[in-house]
């Protein structure tokens, strides 16, 4: 019988031993990109211990981990608090916090105009003014002007990098980027079979998928046509999609195109919740078994891993196909 546990730290400290008995429930939410990985923990409070002398501080540190005794646990990563909550009746205290590297400046519109960069030149300038690291690989991908118009920078980066092909999360105080093509396309982590899953919503939106994915653009300061067309081998029947949109080269047609192509050809998407599993995280896929149409490979978005006293230790998943 796997028995569900924790570890948590307090400002580096260990003090898992120190609140184990007044942890009502712990949800740490993992998102694979565009915002920040969260957790919120609940605290019985019948001592008002956390009233007073234990009450921890907006901006102090926690790291946890989930799992199971005996085996390795999910380490969820460093978090800052940014709120305390309390309730009554029953006292309850509830510190939710979030993944490190977000700040405040984050979050604030900025107005900045890149000229002659490159993709990455432009994610490491927002690296660096936010005190992160960039880590991963991004193709050279110039871009001869861009203005960030009254946006968050990371919305602004966000949607660039989509465009091309990719996504980031932030996760302590490193600016991950990942080829969504490769994170789609990798094998499967796991195969979940429907005798596994407690729960499962999936919803196909249409059943059209495209052979291929076209993206022009008529420039009109040198008069010229910028196309190119990005195929799916596995789809031979389908529609050809047909983009007009901005690009200054060929190479940008390209790349928009083939993130257009992995974005449009997911048709099933929805969630599916089993028995805590922390193996299992965002960016990862799966292999769902004896769901009949619904069977294949799914791509997990969001990955929700659930302790709670009455209940146990759950994980639920929101998928799309991939």
């Amino acid at each position: 019988m796997l028995t569900p546990t924790f570890k948590l730290e307090y400002n580096q400290k260990d003090i898992t031993k120190d609140v184990s008995d007044y942890v009502v429930n712990i949800d740490y939410t993992d998102f694979e990109s565009g915002q920040s990985d969260e957790i919120s923990i609940t605290f019985e409070d019948s001592e008002k211990l956390w009233q007073s002398s234990w009450i921890p501080s907006k901006g102090d540190s926690l790291r946890l981990y989930i799992g199971y005794l005996g085996e390795k646990l999910l380490n969820c990563g460093v978090f800052e608090i940014d709120e305390i909550e309390f309730v009554t009746p029953p006292d309850t205290l509830t510190v939710k916090a979030l993944a490190t590297g977000i700040k405040k400046a984050l979050r604030q519109n900025n107005s900045v105009a890149y000229e002659n960069k490159s993709l990455k030149q432009i994610a490491n300038e927002i690296a660096k003014k936010h005190a992160l690291t960039l880590v991963g690989s991004i193709e050279d991908v110039k871009v001869e002007r861009i203005t960030q118009n009254k946006e968050r920078d990371l919305t602004f980066l966000k949607n660039l990098a989509e465009q091309y092909g990719y996504i980031f999360k932030i996760a302590e105080n490193n600016l991950v980027f990942y080829k969504t093509e490769k994170l789609i396309s990798a094998k499967s982590a796991k195969i979940l079979y429907k005798s596994d899953l407690s729960r499962i919503n999936l919803s196909e939106k249409t059943s059209k998928n495209y052979k291929a994915v076209t993206v022009s653009y008529h420039n009109p300061k040198t008069g010229k046509n910028i196309t190119a067309t990005a195929k799916n081998p596995a789809c031979v029947k389908g529609d050809t999609l047909k983009i007009s949109t901005r690009c200054e080269n060929k190479q940008q047609a390209l790349l928009k195109a083939k993130a257009a192509m992995a974005k449009g050809n997911n048709t099933v998407e929805g969630s599916i919740d089993l028995m805590g599993n922390p193996y299992l995280v965002a960016g990862l896929n799966v292999e769902l078994k004896d769901l009949g149409h619904f069977s294949g490979k799914y791509h997990i978005t969001q990955a929700r891993h659930f302790l709670d006293k009455i209940a146990g230790y759950g994980t639920s998943l929101e998928v799309k196909n991939a």
